[in-house]
C-alpha cells in the first residue's frame, strides 16, 4: 500500500460505502461529490474572502498604472506600497483556492481505479482478476480498472476471489459494482459517433454526458462571475476568452477520453459548484460591502497623497525656474563652464603653460553604457509652469508663481564682467612672467 493509497483511504471507504448501500455507481459518485464539497467548503469560503480585496482594488491598481505610465519600476514600488498599507496578499486568494484542487486531483484516482482503492488489491492481484474473468491485454493503471470492475458479476466473483487468494493477496474487500445508471453503462468510454451500431438510449446517453459536463462548466463560470460582482453598479469582472473556453474543452476531453463515470463526477462537481458559489455570495455580502467602503476611503487618501505630491513637485519646479533665470546664478554658472577656468592650464608658477585656450574637456571620454540596461535619467531644464501647476500653487504658495513668471521674462546676464576678470587674470600673468 503506497502513501497515496493510505491518504485516500477515508475517501475510498466512503465511496465504497455508497456503492454497497445504494447499489449504483452513479448515485454513489454524486453523494461522494456532495460530501467532498461539504468538507472543502470552509477552504473555498476562505479563498473567496481572501480574493474579495483583490477584486475591489482593481480600480486603484489601474489608477496607479495611469499615474506611473511606462515607468515600470515606480509602478511596482507603488503597487507594493499599496498592498502593504492595505494589508493585502495578492497570492492569498490563489493559495486558498489551490488547496481544494490539490485534494480533488487525487480523488480522480479513486474513481479511475476502484480495484486498487476501494477493494485494496495490488497490481499482481488485479492482473490475476483480469485473467480470471477473461480480460486479455490488461494493463494496470489508467481507466482500465473501471472496465475490469464492470466485468465482475455474481457468477465470476468467486472465481476472481480465488485468483486473488492464489496471488497471495486478501480478497475480503472485493464486491460487485453496479455501473448501470438509468440505462447508461458508466464503465464505457463515450464516443461522438453514437450512431454507429444503431442508435439507442445507452449510446446517446454516453454522448450527452460529456456535452452536459461542458455546458455546466460554462454555467459555473457565469455564476462565479456574477457572485464576484461587488454591487449592481459595478461592472462584472472581465474574463479572458481562453479562460472561458478552457473549462468546456477540458470537460469534453475528459468526457470522451475516459469512462462515463468521470463525467458523472464532473457534472456533479459543476452543479454543486454553482450552488456553493451562490451560498458563498450570500454569506460574504457584508464582507463585500465593508471592503468596498474601506477601499473607497483608501482611494480618497490616495487622491490626497497624489495632490500633495503634485503640489511639492510644482513648488520645486517654480523654485528651480526662479533660480535658473537669475542673472547672478547664470554668471556663476558661466564662470564654471569648461574652458573658462583659469587654473585648468596652470603648471606650477606658469598660469597659462598649456595655452590660454586649453580645454581639458575638449575630447571627453564617453563612458560605456549598456544598450540593454536601464535607460539613463535625462535631466531637463525647468520649463514654464503649466496651468495645472499654477492652480496648485495658487492654493499653497502664490508668490512662487510671480517669482517664476518674473524670472522667465528676466533679460539674460551681461557677460561684460567676465571680460574684466579675464583682463585682470592676463595682467597677473604678465607680472609673473
Amino acid at each position: 500500500m503506497d502513501i497515496w493509497q493510505i491518504l485516500m483511504t477515508p475517501f475510498s471507504l466512503l465511496l465504497k460505502l455508497f456503492c454497497q448501500v445504494f447499489n449504483s455507481y452513479g448515485i454513489a459518485l454524486f453523494l461522494f461529490t456532495v460530501v467532498v464539497k461539504i468538507i472543502l467548503f470552509p477552504l473555498n469560503l476562505k479563498g473567496k474572502k481572501s480574493m474579495i480585496k483583490m477584486n475591489v482594488v482593481n480600480e486603484q491598481i489601474k489608477e496607479i498604472q495611469k499615474r506611473c505610465g511606462n515607468d515600470k519600476e515606480r509602478y511596482n514600488q507603488e503597487v507594493q506600497k499599496f498592498y502593504t498599507e492595505n494589508n493585502i496578499n495578492p497570492m492569498g486568494g490563489c493559495g486558498w483556492s489551490m488547496i481544494p484542487l490539490f485534494i480533488l486531483w487525487p480523488l480522480y484516482a479513486i474513481i479511475r481505479r476502484p480495484l486498487k482503492y476501494m477493494m485494496s488489491l495490488t497490481e499482481q492481484a488485479t492482473a490475476a482478476v483480469a485473467n480470471a474473468v477473461g480480460m486479455t491485454g490488461f494493463i494496470a493503471g489508467g481507466s482500465n480498472e473501471l472496465i475490469l470492475g464492470s466485468m465482475l458479476n455474481a457468477e465470476n466473483l468467486g472465481t476472481a476471489k480465488a485468483a486473488v487468494t492464489a496471488a497471495g493477496a486478501s480478497a475480503a474487500g472485493m464486491f460487485v459494482i453496479n455501473f448501470d445508471f438509468f440505462g447508461i453503462d458508466l464503465s464505457k468510454v463515450p464516443t461522438w459517433k453514437f450512431w454507429e451500431g444503431g442508435i439507442s438510449w445507452g449510446s446517446l446517453g454516453l454522448f450527452l454526458l460529456p456535452v452536459i459536463s461542458a455546458a455546466l462548466s460554462v454555467f459555473t463560470m457565469l455564476v462565479t462571475q456574477k457572485t464576484n460582482q461587488m454591487n449592481k453598479d459595478q461592472a462584472p469582472p472581465k474574463m479572458n476568452l481562453s479562460l472561458i473556453l478552457m473549462g468546456p474543452i477540458m470537460s469534453l476531453w475528459i468526457g470522451f477520453a475516459m469512462p462515463a463515470g468521470m463525467c458523472i463526477y464532473w457534472i456533479a462537481n459543476s452543479a454543486l459548484g454553482m450552488v456553493q458559489e451562490v451560498i458563498c455570495g450570500r454569506l460574504l455580502r457584508k464582507d463585500y460591502e465593508e471592503a468596498q467602503k474601506e477601499m473607497e476611503e483608501q482611494a480618497k487618501k490616495a487622491k490626497e497623497a497624489e495632490k500633495e505630491r503634485r503640489r511639492i513637485a510644482a513648488e520645486k519646479k517654480a523654485a528651480a525656474i526662479a533660480a535658473g533665470k537669475d542673472p547672478k546664478k547664470q554668471k556663476q554658472k558661466k564662470k564654471q563652464e569648461p574652458g573658462v577656468d583659469k587654473s585648468a592650464s596652470r603648471e606650477g608658477l606658469r598660469a597659462y603653460a598649456r595655452g590660454r585656450a586649453y580645454d581639458p574637456n575638449r575630447y571627453p571620454v564617453t563612458p560605456y553604457h549598456d544598450p540593454d540596461g536601464p535607460a539613463k535619467p535625462v535631466e531637463e531644464e525647468p520649463k514654464e509652469l503649466t496651468e495645472e501647476e499654477k492652480a496648485i500653487l495658487a492654493e499653497s504658495k502664490p508668490e512662487l508663481i510671480a517669482a517664476a513668471e518674473e524670472a522667465a521674462v528676466q533679460p539674460p546676464a551681461d557677460d561684460s564682467a567676465d571680460d574684466g576678470d579675464y583682463e585682470e587674470a592676463y595682467a597677473e600673468d604678465g607680472e609673473e612672467q
